[in-house]
């Protein structure tokens, strides 16, 4: 007579610490999915790992042979992590997610050498009547997406994007909901006003910020280019450095640039001069930051990643120095920019040896006093892109924060930074899954 119910594989070591005797029948977890297993114990020794057999495969929905963490959770056991990665669309003519296509295979084979499972999946593919999702997965034998249906995840990655053109009406509801039910990190963190006004709160952070606030009169513009003498009108919820707008006040009037479609304009008057500002900026809700004075020419700025590991700590994973286009007032690699070494570029800007290293630690920790500002109001964040700007002291400055911050900067430095930066996540949401 067979067995009833798929065989769990126990080396002797793993059931004596779990308390599970042989042909014992056990609850066995996968995300929100619970299975009874029948216990098999043999002699040999083991880690926190079991083989999935063929019969555990089949119920499980994941592939034969595939070696998965193992913890006790109350009353039952759990393999995992199941993590989840919601993303805004699959394109499926190009059979790809874009330009996250690649981050996301990353995301899953980091997974897999931690010893978990993980999948893509958009907000449309979950189907709430029956507590399943339909994601994406990679197959060990084939380069193609392969789509199958899982349980909810013990973790859910946002990666998700807003573009409004594309967004289905119940997106909002739906997204809301499984934050609601799942352990989901790096949602949103607020406004760039928002991050301005309480980091502003902070003793030891504030003097490191640049003068913002929230764009509101003719008047106001007046007082700060006459403060400042330069100016960005940054939108509130931008980002890519999209919609930047560099404001100089001159002596015959004002120069302004904008970031994308690059254009100049110069005006002899402040009333004309907001006249083109609304007609650029659509309306849109707007920052008004002083600029930074910095030593010589391109522009030049610095991307930090912040990030979290398996042990829920901060740290610095990697600094990209991004230089701007000659013609351009933005750094962001999607406005043109490149990226160098930190030493080539404050070397450059006539910083010595160790000035420069003064610098960079200066950088570092305060990127990681803004990481724990931020994280104190946020929900489960495991990671920040933070840019900052060197001024021609070498006093250093915060600009503003990225909770979905790109790995394509990092990934220009060495091809082991980038793969670090994929790695950490999916280290994160082990430690969130309790794996």
């Amino acid at each position: 007579m067979g067995k009833e119910y798929p065989e769990l594989r126990l080396s002797s070591e793993q059931a004596a610490s779990l308390g599970v005797y042989y042909n014992e029948i056990c609850r066995l977890a996968l995300g929100n999915k619970v299975i009874h297993v029948q216990a098999d114990i043999a002699e040999d020794s083991g880690e926190s790992l079991i083989t999935l057999t063929p019969e555990l495969s089949l119920a499980l929905n994941l592939p034969e042979g595939l070696e998965i963490n193992l913890r006790s959770d109350g009353d039952k056991l759990r393999i995992g992590p199941l993590v989840a990665i919601m993303t805004d669309a699959f394109n499926r003519k190009r059979a790809s997610f874009g330009s996250q296509d690649s981050f996301f295979r990353g995301l899953l084979n980091s997974m897999n050498h931690l010893h978990g499972w993980a999948y893509v999946f958009t907000p449309q593919d979950i189907n709430w009547s029956k507590n399943r999702i339909h994601g994406y997965y990679l197959s060990p034998h084939k380069r193609s997406w392969q789509t199958a249906w899982f349980p909810f995840p013990d973790v859910c990655y946002n990666r998700y994007f807003k573009h409004s053109s594309t967004i289905p009406p119940d997106t909002p509801v739906s997204m809301a909901r499984l934050q609601g039910r799942v352990k989901t990190f790096n949602s949103h963190i607020g406004t760039k006003l928002k991050i301005h006004k309480q980091l502003s709160q902070e003793s030891d952070i504030a003097p490191y910020l640049p003068d913002t606030r929230l764009f509101a009169s003719a008047n106001q513009l007046h007082t700060m280019l006459n403060k400042y003498k330069a100016v960005y009108l940054k939108p509130v919820n931008g980002s890519q450095g999209q919609g930047i707008i560099k404001v100089i006040k001159r002596n015959k009037g004002y120069w302004a640039k904008t970031s994308s479609p690059a254009r100049e304009f110069n005006h002899a008057s402040l009333s004309e001069l907001l006249k083109s500002i609304k007609a650029i900026s659509s309306n849109r809700q707007l920052l008004i930051q002083q600029a930074i004075r910095v030593s010589g020419k391109p522009h030049f700025d610095f991307r930090l990643l912040i990030q979290k590991d398996r042990h829920n700590s901060w740290s610095v994973t990697g600094i990209a120095a991004r230089i701007s286009t000659n013609s351009s007032i933005t750094t962001n690699l999607h406005t043109g920019g490149h990226v160098v070494s930190i030493e080539h570029i404050l070397e450059n800007r006539g910083f010595d040896y160790e000035h420069v290293a003064s610098i960079q630690q200066d950088m570092e920790e305060l990127a990681l006093r803004i990481a724990r500002s931020i994280a104190k109001n946020t929900r489960f964040l495991g990671e920040l892109g933070l840019d900052f700007i060197v001024d021609h002291r070498g006093k250093v400055w915060f600009l503003e924060a990225n909770p979905k911050p790109a790995r394509a900067a990092f990934g220009q430095i060495s091809k082991e930074l980038r793969n670090l930066t994929i790695l950490k996540p999916m280290e994160y949401a082990c430690y969130l899954a309790g794996f």
